[in-house]
């Protein structure tokens, strides 16, 4: 018989024993201390800006549209493999208490990100506002009751099949969460902010009046548990090498023109790899994209000159180092080593279309820089964003990737 308290309790012991194993290769590594400089960079701006934030700055909408996002983004984490497709489906509806255990972690550990958010926003808040630290406070605690709220209605938005209600879940909720976050950053009345808390508590009753009786999406839960510890091994796999990364391929057959300006050689077989590996598996060109559109937002909306500069190589640095995973993504097939292609080629090609990737990025940020800048200060920051992209590349990455090869 399982025990379901047991179960929950050796599930956790052995998600925290996976992710501590990976996590003294990761903070080892001087990224650390990079990370923490960058950050003192940017806390440094932050605060210089503040002291000169415009009078009439939308705080309200940017917090509340970031994070509405944030708390959109809710989902409980179970813990669920794929063989208890098997052995837990016959006693599902014995599983409460173990989903239960599962909604009060998932609750602390995604509050952490919810607390880092609040600390970055709470001196725009109070520059802009002139409030008491204290209206901070009852901010809070309604947002951590709307985490609640997010990761229940999410929950019970799995127990259909239809896709429709997954897209109809996050709709409503992102726009429930972004107008009530504004409202409580822009002082709006109580008896608004009552009524999207009224309306919240129906929703809530009605899903949950509507997922009863249903059973559980096993396979949606599985998939979903999958993503996640996805996105943490590709990141882990930039220090050592992750059996347990899976791929995710996509065709992307608009995307074939790309290749084809790959010269048909020898010495150009893992360029012709790597290009179709970075167009095609998992999320890196979804990375490459977000990352630039992300970067040239902050690029065009920071105010001051240096700001930029220092956003677009904090930018660059952050791309290229996420793309790492990218040489060693092969690095356990064995049929690649039957290439009769040597290992310098094979560095050199990666290399090759990292330079390139991040040079596309810096001249995409050059071209934002236009629209806010002068020219000729565009001009430099486009000559010092090639230098840095060149040391980058082909001093520090071709050191890190040289010592990965011999792990």
């Amino acid at each position: 018989m399982i025990d379901v308290k047991e179960l929950w309790k050796k599930r956790s012991i052995q998600h925290f024993k996976e992710i501590s194993r990976y996590l003294r290769y990761m903070l080892n590594d001087h990224l650390l201390i990079a990370l923490l400089f960058l950050g003192g960079g940017g806390a440094f701006y932050y605060n210089s800006w503040l002291q000169d934030i415009p009078e009439n700055f939308p705080y309200a909408i940017i917090l509340g549209f970031v994070l509405g996002l944030v708390l959109t983004n809710s989902r409980i984490q179970t813990h669920i493999k794929e063989p208890d497709l098997v052995f837990l489906l016959p006693v599902e509806k014995k599983l409460t208490p173990y989903f239960q255990k599962a909604f009060w972690y998932s609750l602390v550990s995604q509050s952490y990100l919810l607390l880092f958010l609040f600390a970055v926003a709470a001196p725009m808040y109070l520059a802009a506002t002139n409030r008491p630290f204290s209206s901070l406070l009852s901010i809070f605690m309604i947002v951590l009751v709307t985490k609640a709220w997010n990761l229940l209605l999410s929950w019970f938005s799995q127990y259909f099949m239809e896709q429709s209600a997954y897209y109809l879940d996050v709709s409503i909720r992102a726009v429930i969460n972004i107008v009530l976050m504004y409202l409580l950053f822009a002082g709006a009345s109580i008896l608004f902010v009552g009524s999207i808390l009224v309306i919240m508590i129906g929703l809530l009753l009605y899903f949950h009046k509507a997922a009863d009786n249903k059973g559980l999406k096993w396979n949606t839960l599985i998939d979903l548990e999958s993503k996640r510890m996805l996105t943490f091994y590709r990141l882990a796999n930039l220090f050592t090498d992750v059996p347990k990364l899976k791929e995710r391929v996509k065709k992307r057959a608009w995307l074939n023109w790309v290749t084809g300006f790959i010269m048909y050689s020898k010495k150009n077989t893992f360029k012709y790899l790597y290009t179709r590996t970075f167009l095609r598996t998992s999320d890196y060109l979804g990375l490459y994209i977000r990352l630039s559109i992300i970067g040239g937002l902050v690029i065009y909306f920071v105010p001051y000159q240096y700001g930029k500069a220092f956003v677009m190589i904090l930018f660059l640095y952050l791309t290229g180092y996420q793309l790492i995973t990218l040489w060693r993504h092969h690095s356990l097939k064995i049929w690649v080593q039957l290439y009769p292609v040597n290992e310098e080629a094979k560095l050199s090609s990666y290399l090759q279309l990292l330079f390139s990737l991040l040079i596309v990025q810096c001249l995409l940020y050059t071209v934002i820089l236009l629209f806010t800048l002068e020219l000729g200060f565009s001009i430099l920051l486009l000559v010092a964003g090639i230098l840095f992209v060149y040391v980058f590349v082909y001093l520090y990455v071709k050191a890190k990737v040289k010592k990965l090869s011999r792990i």
